[in-house]
């Protein structure tokens, strides 16, 4: 049989079609995580989407026989993952087929269509040995999403997805929060400190270690409401402990508190000097641990933002990891203690050996110690707390960073854990969690090589091209047909994704993206980093409100204004050897050269939106001075009437 580019159209249109089908019933049957609607059996909703999927298929190429037979090997392959995973409801067993199927229809597509247009052996050897790669990794990224869309695929889920209703009868094992503190405004830690005291669970300690901080003004306070509380008779004691000096940052205070913990606690919670809590913060999730397999419950991290622009597309861009990522990945046991709003066992605390004074990341790096110990973790897909948003870009890139950086140094020290059992590993860290561990560390470093080595691809044939040691290449219309529904079906997907966290109008979605893509540069490099072996110091965010500083603004963004220029300028190159590239080559050079550097460039927008913010901030101070000595002039004469 001679195999020819044109024979795969009908495939590849086929998957355009089908990923657009199947984000449509997303968006008609997911309204937000774990919970599906059902519009008719799934039998009948797969058949009408291949069936509907296979007509396009066919109008878009008019290739009958093709369209007839890529429908029936995707009908095949659909109706197999139906049957082996029962638990997916219909869109997500769509979800889950169309990647795989689009690496197996474009592969031989872009083969022949290379083969087709005169390129030399050695470049279609290359291309074979991508997609190779490609597709010995494909049962990994089949795996990694199916347990990272788990919240939004499956129609059964068998972890819990909410925490139980607060009891009638309030009670359960004694509880100690720790709240670490290090140059916080005082106000701000008081106000965490008010909702504690306000918490409606009658076993309960609260410490409050503040470590290093220089400035007495700042601890004497918190020191001083603590007492006040304590002699109010605060339900619960709150004991203040300020050390200097102490060693290790957060993880040091978390340590130091740990070792002054009442001797009958048996739960330990950790929350952050500026969250408020929920008063049924402890009554609806210490119930968890009856079960003793259970170390460790998380809640989403949540913020309070103050309606600004910025803090607007800040909060939004935090939003769909924590309240569709870390909950889809809870379905198989995979979650992680995130900093915050979390309890823990305090046996397996002690037994994983505290807290890692060493990493970025000490909050999720202890949750492998603890799994290693034989515990399972619970993230409960509800806010119970809320923090505040970096005050400053700068902050905001710092905290990335962090939170980027700490899990590549967890792979780097703990990667023996995650071994197969027949490499000889003895932990009991479940498969899963052994999987979605290592792809959460690698994500950025997997990454970093895929954009470099697209990029690098795309450039060095494209120079060639220029140099003519490869011929022009000419897209046939079935790619631009399924460029066209895969931006369409890209739109639809991340506007889906933003909605299941509670937003859909565009504007917000759009600074939420552009809070993301400003986050590049940052990510790319906290990446590499831990590569080099050299410690790296704890940044911790701060709560000060900060003044207007243009400056900051462009001093923080020079990287990212750099390469974004460099981009936007190498937009020039196509342009200028368009005669030897070709229109179809030319103008995906300039939609990659120009996208790259409007991603890159929307670090400095995001910097004068914060500063921008600032400075409004400060002007609204100013003009209510005024009124508040008029007040306070009026309240002195009053009382010298008096």
């Amino acid at each position: 049989m001679h195999l020819y580019r044109a024979l795969f159209d009908p495939g590849v249109a086929l998957m355009a079609w089908l990923g657009l089908i199947s984000i449509t019933l997303l968006i008609a049957t997911v309204p937000q995580p774990y919970r599906v609607r059902r519009l008719g059996s799934s039998q009948a909703v797969l058949s009408g989407a291949v069936g509907l999927a296979g007509t396009l298929a066919f109008l878009s190429t008019f290739q009958l026989d093709g369209a007839l037979v890529a429908t029936l090997i995707a009908g095949l392959f659909i109706g197999s993952v139906r049957l082996a995973m029962p638990r997916l409801s219909a869109a997500g067993v769509l979800e889950m087929s169309v990647p795989p199927l689009t690496l197996l229809f474009t592969l031989p597509w872009g083969f022949f269509l290379l083969k087709e247009q005169g390129f030399p052996p050695w470049a279609l050897g290359v291309f074979a040995a991508g997609g190779t790669v490609a597709a010995v990794m494909a049962p990994f990224a089949f795996a990694t999403r199916l347990a990272n869309e788990a919240a939004v695929t499956h129609r059964r889920w068998r972890r819990p997805t909410a925490a139980p209703p607060e009891p009638i009868k309030i009670g359960g094992p004694k509880v100690s929060i720790h709240v670490p503190c290090y140059a916080e405004p005082p106000e701000v830690v008081i106000a965490t400190l008010r909702r504690l005291a306000a918490l409606r669970y009658p076993n309960f300690e609260v410490i409050v270690c503040d470590n290093n901080t220089p400035d007495e003004a700042l601890w004497r306070p918190v020191e001083r409401f603590c007492a006040e509380l304590n002699a109010r008779g605060s339900r619960a004691p709150f004991r203040f402990f300020h050390v200097a000096p102490l060693q290790g940052a957060k993880a040091g205070a978390l340590n130091f508190s740990l070792t002054h913990t009442a001797p009958d606690v048996e739960l330990v919670a950790v929350i952050d000097a500026d969250y408020l809590a929920e008063p049924d913060f402890l009554s609806r999730l210490t119930g968890f641990f009856a079960d003793p397999e259970v170390g460790f419950v998380q809640t989403p991290h949540d913020y309070r933002p103050d309606g600004s622009v910025y803090q607007d597309m800040c909060y939004w861009e935090y939003m769909p990891p924590n309240k569709v990522g870390i909950a889809s990945i809870n379905e198989y046991d995979c979650a992680y203690t995130i900093g915050t709003m979390c309890i823990l066992r305090k046996d397996a605390i002690e037994q994983a050996g505290g807290w890692a004074e060493w990493c970025l990341t000490e909050d999720s790096e202890i949750s492998i110690r603890i799994r290693a110990l034989g515990y399972q973790g619970i993230f409960v897909n509800e806010t119970f707390g809320r923090g505040l948003i970096p005050e400053t870009y700068e902050d905001y890139k710092k905290q990335r960073f962090r939170w980027t950086a700490g899990p590549v140094q967890q792979l780097l020290a703990h990667w023996r854990l995650f071994l197969p059992a027949w490499a000889g590993n003895k932990a009991p860290i479940d498969s899963w969690a052994k999987l979605m561990e290592v792809n959460r560390s690698i994500s950025p470093l997997v990454g970093v090589v895929a954009v470099v080595s697209a990029a690098a691809a795309f450039v060095g044939s494209s120079w060639m091209t220029v140099l003519g040691w490869l011929p022009q290449i000419s897209f046939p219309p079935v790619f631009w047909v399924c460029a066209t529904a895969g931006v369409i079906g890209g739109l639809a997907r991340t506007w889906q994704r933003y909605r299941l966290t509670g937003v859909t109008e565009p504007a917000r979605i759009l600074g939420a993206e552009i809070a993301s893509l400003s986050l590049l540069l940052v990510k790319v490099t906290a990446a590499l980093a831990p590569l080099s072996g050299r410690p790296m110091k704890w940044r911790r965010t701060p709560k000060f409100a900060a003044q207007s500083s243009v400056l900051r603004a462009l001093t923080s963004t020079a990287p990212e204004v750099t390469v974004g220029l460099v981009l936007a300028l190498l937009a020039y190159l196509p342009v200028h050897h368009h005669a030897e590239l070709g229109g179809h080559v030319t103008l995906l050079a300039l939609i990659g050269a120009i996208g790259g550097a409007v991603a890159f460039l929307s670090a400095p927008l995001m910097a004068f939106q914060s500063e921008a913010r600032l400075r409004r901030q400060a002007e609204a101070e100013a003009e209510a001075w005024p009124a508040i000595d008029a007040v306070a002039a009026d309240g002195e004469r009053l009382s010298r009437v008096a």
